[in-house]
């Protein structure tokens, strides 16, 4: 049966519906008006800046800064829509230096809640302003000795509909605590502090770059300085700059890969997975770095005139960036890869480099300085440390050594390695590099395409729209099939079996891939694919499970993972006798 809604004549809204339908775009909850505020705060030249939260932000926020201050005869202007002091001219656009220019941030809070704006500019009294969820007061004297005081309170009390999807108090703190982490990496030479209910929740005193990313990391975990390196890079349009971790210490996600372009940060997943490429050859499948990259380009290449969150970004050197961001990190991460003359590579070719550039036996205690953070230098006392401990337990539970007729399978080590008696030798098998290879190897030998039920659809920027119109048949050889439905939309159709569990994967892979050869987008599909299905570090594998995955390695002519790196170490009887000072 067919509804059909009653037609309505066209009107002029009121504008206090007006503007609380417009204010859902830029404010949502506390944490974008600490966003909002404190960008302001920023632009005003403070030094240092203070967010105190009641309740989350729900109850009040209060955020106060030493800048310049606002004019008396302005505060009126405030909360009025587009009204701004950063841009006056069209093409200001194209010169933004300041965080904020939309002019919509106070106007957007004032319509739903009460803002009351206090500040002082130099050589005049100070004076406030308070507007009451859209209503404007009268400009009365009284204000801070230095700089500007902003309140909000009762946020949404009168949007009552919107209030509902606030979270907890708590929730709604960690939110806005996130957004001011955001807002202070870019800069180190001012000081932020939040509080809530009263209690300090963060301070970021200035700083070094390197320190305040090291400050703002021990929010989450401890990562001593000496695993943190610093990278730079110039060219004629733009610059680029980033503090993350070398090839010791890394994570299962991307969540800690943040990307800022002229002191934004911005969800662009392009530039994401260059970090995720320059780390390709130094990291584990399924690892990824901390890493927080500052581009600065010349404004006239860059429009965040998109949203007003100011989140995405529209780049005109994208595909120039990128490629500068990969060959940076691969090359302050150059570090020698072993080159293997045998089957294996032996320890001996590993121990003969300095300490610095054992790749591989650095992956045999990764697992510990994961968890700790620091390099680990006694790693083989350790291991044979663990390597008993996990024997005593075997026998405590009466659980025997597993033997094949090849080899003798000994356990786990860190939930991670595979330990292998074999011909007079130990084998260390990183068991998610060697799966992934595996399921790499098999993917490749997969044939046929099945349709999806729900065509999958996602838009692509321009760059890759006209590389899809070339070479949307590349596609089809890993049986991806993707069709144009409209300028820059397209939709996958049809996809392999094995990739059912990773298609949104697959979709920004697509969205993210304008350049390069068909040997290239073959590695990025496969490889990514065999990653994400293969067992992840810290699993924990039966006897059965990993028997038959180490036949499948010792069966494999060269044991490297889809991004190169050795996944098995072999230390043979006579070294480990020469280790301990045994004759042999």
């Amino acid at each position: 049966m067919l509804i059909y809604m009653k037609q309505n004549n066209i009107k002029i809204l009121e504008p206090l519906v007006a503007q609380r339908i417009a204010a859902g775009e830029v404010i949502d909850r506390p944490a974008s008006i600490v966003r909002e505020l404190v960008d302001n705060a920023i632009d005003a030249g403070s030094n240092t800046i203070s967010v105190e939260l009641i309740d989350g932000g729900i109850e009040r926020i209060r955020v106060v800064d030493d800048g310049c201050g606002i004019p008396q005869e302005d505060l009126a202007l405030t909360a009025h829509s587009h009204a701004t002091s950063k841009v006056s001219e069209i093409e200001d656009l194209e010169s933004l230096s300041t965080l904020g220019f939309r002019g919509e941030a106070l106007y957007s809070i004032a319509a739903g809640a009460v803002l009351t704006i206090q500040s002082t500019t130099k050589g005049e009294m100070g004076s406030h302003i308070t507007f009451d969820n859209g209503k404007r007061g009268e400009v009365i004297p009284g204000g801070p000795s230095k700089g500007t005081v902003v309140e909000v309170k009762d946020l949404f009390a009168h949007i009552p509909a919107r209030r509902l999807f606030l979270k907890t108090g708590a929730s709604e703190a960690r939110m806005a605590k996130l957004a001011l982490i955001e807002k202070a990496l870019p800069f180190p030479n001012l000081s932020f502090y939040m509080s809530h209910n009263g209690s300090p929740t963060l301070e970021l005193p200035q700083t070094t770059p390197k320190n305040r990313v090291l400050d703002i990391l021990k929010t989450h975990k401890e990562i001593i300085a000496s695993c943190v390196i610093e990278m730079s890079y110039s060219a004629a349009s733009f610059s680029l700059y980033a503090v993350a971790t070398n090839a010791e210490v890394y994570r299962n996600d991307r969540k800690y890969i943040n990307i800022f372009v002229n002191n934004r940060i911005i969800d662009e997943y392009a530039l994401t997975q260059a970090v995720t490429y320059g780390y390709d050859p130094f990291l584990p499948g399924g690892a990824y770095p901390y890493c927080y990259l500052f581009i600065t380009v010349d404004p006239k290449l860059v429009d965040f005139n998109i949203h007003p969150a100011k989140r995405e970004v529209k780049l005109r050197n994208k595909a120039e960036i990128h490629h500068s961001v990969v060959s940076m990190i691969k090359q302050f991460l150059n570090l020698p890869t072993v080159q293997k003359t045998e089957h294996y590579a032996s320890s001996k070719e590993l121990f003969d480099q300095s300490p610095r550039n054992y790749q591989i036996v650095s992956n045999f205690h990764s697992s510990y300085r994961k968890e700790k953070g620091e390099v680990e230098p006694d790693w083989f006392n350790r291991a044979k440390q663990v390597l008993q401990k996990q024997q005593d337990e075997k026998k405590e539970e009466s659980i025997s050594i597993v033997h094949d007729i090849e080899f003798k399978y000994l356990g786990q080590l860190f939930s991670l390695f595979l330990l292998v008696e074999k011909d007079s030798s130990l084998f260390l098998i990183d068991q998610h590099a060697a799966h992934e290879r595996i399921l790499y190897d098999e993917l490749k030998t997969v044939k046929g395409s099945q349709p999806l039920m729900i065509e999958l659809d996602f838009e692509v920027e321009r760059s890759i729209d006209t590389f899809l119109l070339e070479n949307s048949e590349w596609y089809k050889e890993f049986g991806i099939t993707i069709i144009r439905k409209g300028d820059l939309q397209w939709a996958l159709t049809s996809i392999v079996p094995h990739y059912k569990l990773v298609e949104e994967d697959i979709i920004r892979s697509i969205q993210g891939y304008s350049g390069g050869n068909i040997e290239e987008l073959h590695k990025m599909l496969y490889a990514n694919t065999a990653c994400k299905a293969a067992i992840k570090d810290g699993d924990i594998i039966d006897d059965d499970s990993a028997i038959a995955l180490i036949k499948k390695v010792f069966a494999l002519t060269y044991p490297v993972c889809p991004h190169g790196r050795n996944f098995v170490v072999e230390i043979t009887r006579d070294q480990l006798f020469n280790t301990v000072g045994r004759i042999v």
